[in-house]
């Protein structure tokens, strides 16, 4: 049975470790989802982190707040929303997330554990859900670049999840912003 094409960006795996309310900017002029891969400017305000080698990550967004600290009415973040906003970050250097490939560059092998990969935004996110579009990208070759943005684990071990198109990973953020990324060990 083939896997289910169900993006939803960084998706917690595992316990939640930390998690940290971060302003945004005023009318913050893109859109945000839950999942997307968020990094702190030079002022400590939270913005959609830039995909790519060498594209930092606080972590992954949970939610979005007024700048009452009360949800906003809406399960994403929709752009140019007036005010001061917050989002939930998922900031923790060791947190775990599972996270569908593209697969538009084919599928990566059992073998592409334990290397480093980058993250592509393949269309924005759901208006209906909330959730993230973002996902592995998998034209990108898993190595021991360590300016990469995150290390696949181990393929994520649930029913319907194989090798192959859309196959859902367990992965870690390398590239944290927190921490310095690292080389990936045990690629040929």
């Amino acid at each position: 049975m083939a896997n289910i094409d169900k993006n939803t960006g960084l998706k917690i795996h595992g316990p939640l470790l930390n998690c940290k309310m971060y302003p945004m900017g005023a009318a913050y002029a893109q859109a945000l989802y839950i999942g997307d891969p968020m990094v702190l400017n030079t002022s400590g305000v939270a913005t959609i982190a830039s995909a790519g080698t060498g594209g930092i990550i606080i972590g992954a967004a949970l939610g979005f707040f007024t700048s009452e600290f009360a949800p906003l009415t809406y399960s994403y973040h929709p752009s140019a929303t007036a005010g001061s906003n917050f989002v939930l970050i998922a900031d923790d250097p060791r947190q775990l997330y599972s996270m569908q490939e593209d697969s538009v560059g084919g599928s990566q092998a059992l073998t592409a554990a334990g290397g480093n990969m980058n993250l592509i935004d393949n269309d924005g996110g759901s208006t209906v859900n909330g959730l993230s579009g973002w996902e592995i990208n998998s034209s990108d070759t898993p190595g021991a670049t360590a300016a990469d943005q995150v290390r696949l684990i181990e393929v994520e071990r649930r029913p319907g999840n194989a090798i192959g198109t859309n196959c859902r990973w367990v992965v870690r953020i390398n590239n944290h912003q927190g921490s310095a990324g690292i080389v990936g060990v045990g690629l040929a």
